[in-house]
């Protein structure tokens, strides 16, 4: 597994629509189970493209999701997880980003008693890198 992936606060991810064009974001990742993966909302758009297209790509990026020109990208497929996986991940996911973890789900839980948030549960998508 790449040592810059493993070490990487932040990981561009890109997934695909449906057309073939493809959407990045920045995550936190962690290495899982021989590949990296993140928390997310079960009803995010990353996962409705996961489950139409597993095909991905990562990247380490700053936190606005910005690629060096340098870095290297690697390519893969992507699973979702959910239950004591997604539990698992979630857990590596607040050991490694321990103070930020906490400010932004505090910030979650604060959305969801002001009602915008219908807090829909949480998963995790796994990526597999290609050889």
């Amino acid at each position: 597994m790449p040592a810059d992936l493993d070490g990487a606060k932040y990981v561009s991810f890109t997934s695909y629509k449906r057309d073939g064009s493809p959407r990045s974001l920045p995550v936190w990742v962690t290495p899982f189970e021989g590949g990296y993966a993140f928390t997310t909302d079960a009803d995010a758009f990353k996962v409705k493209r996961v489950r139409h297209d597993a095909r991905v790509t990562i990247a380490v990026s700053n936190f606005k999701g910005v690629v060096k020109p340098d870095a290297p990208i690697y390519t893969g497929a992507a699973v979702i997880l959910s239950g004591d996986d997604a539990a698992r991940v979630a857990f590596l996911i607040k050991k490694k980003y321990r103070v930020t973890y906490t400010l932004i789900t505090l910030n979650n839980v604060l959305k969801r008693i002001r009602g915008k948030d219908d807090g829909s549960g949480e998963t995790a998508i796994k990526v597999m890198l290609a050889e």
